[in-house]
């Protein structure tokens, strides 16, 4: 199986029944929060969705303090998928839903859970995407109000395909890069910058990292360098702000394992503060 880079980052709402609490958060907040459960109450925290490599998915939930909190959401849901992607709210119902890819290049939603409800639907919606060789969803790239995915071909081109708001695409896909097969690893980097819009983060083959701050219109402001050294890194994931601090983090696995989190500055930059954090070992989907 070739391997690809991802996104897996963090979305919003499986709200679990509870008595009389807030409504969940919208599924298409900024930050992609995966899970909001009834103790979060009507806080949005910015968790870690893990997938091992048997399908096992877990979380960490993002919140002062609780970073070692490991909840488990499924058991050998998507076993053969080899790409995820967490867009926000992808059918428009106010949950947060899951794209994969199939080792065969089917492309499948699966719904939200929604409070009272034990499973979610799985429903494909694109075939041949294994001719991509990397995927991510920045959310609203677009700036139309529906989550979008951007897909790496094997030229290296860039195209962004945008979704309609219910669940399926906009017809056509708009090409918005050029030679990016010079990347190792394409990741969302929800709003990294802090100005509102999505952005997209990346590592060329030299170990530098990059920020590509999204216009909110479906391209790009001038590209930023915010990293050296990032080639021993074998994952990178932004799931939001998983410290609590009011900014977007960056989470990466090293060639040993040991998983870091390097918090974010607000403005598209790192503090240099890195720690390392408590991970279980996994395969993460790679």
């Amino acid at each position: 199986m070739r391997r690809i880079s991802f996104s897996i980052a963090a979305l919003l709402v499986f709200f679990l029944a509870a008595p009389a609490v807030a409504a969940p958060a919208r599924a298409d907040d900024s930050w992609h929060n995966f899970i909001q459960i009834w103790w979060d109450w009507d806080v949005v925290y910015s968790d870690l969705l893990v997938v091992e490599g048997n399908g096992d998915q877990w979380v960490y939930e993002g919140k002062p303090n609780w970073e070692t909190q490991l909840l488990t959401i499924g058991h050998t849901v998507i076993p053969d998928a080899d790409a995820l992607l967490l867009p926000g709210d992808w059918d428009g119902d106010g949950y947060a839903d899951w794209l994969y890819r199939h080792a065969d290049g089917g492309l499948h939603v699966r719904g939200g859970l929604k409070e009272g409800h034990g499973s979610a639907y799985i429903s494909q919606i694109g075939w041949g995407w294994d001719v991509m060789t990397a995927l991510t969803s920045p959310g609203d790239w677009d700036g139309d109000g529906a989550p979008d995915v951007l897909a790496r071909d094997s030229s290296g081109a860039l195209w962004t395909y945008r979704g309609d708001g219910t669940g399926g695409w906009i017809p056509g896909r708009t090409q918005v890069g050029w030679g990016w097969n010079i990347m190792t690893s394409i990741f969302s980097g929800h709003d990294f910058s802090g100005d509102g819009v999505p952005d997209v983060i990346a590592r060329d083959t030299n170990g530098n990292l990059w920020l590509y701050p999204g216009n909110g219109t479906g391209g790009w402001k001038p590209r930023l360098q915010i990293g050296w050294g990032w080639t021993d890194m074998d994952l990178m994931v932004a799931p939001g702000d998983f410290d609590y601090d009011g900014y977007g983090d960056v989470i990466a696995k090293d060639g040993a394992g040991a998983f870091w989190l390097y918090p974010g500055n607000g403005s598209g930059g790192f503090t240099f503060a890195r720690r390392q954090i408590d991970i279980i070992p996994s395969k993460l989907l790679g």
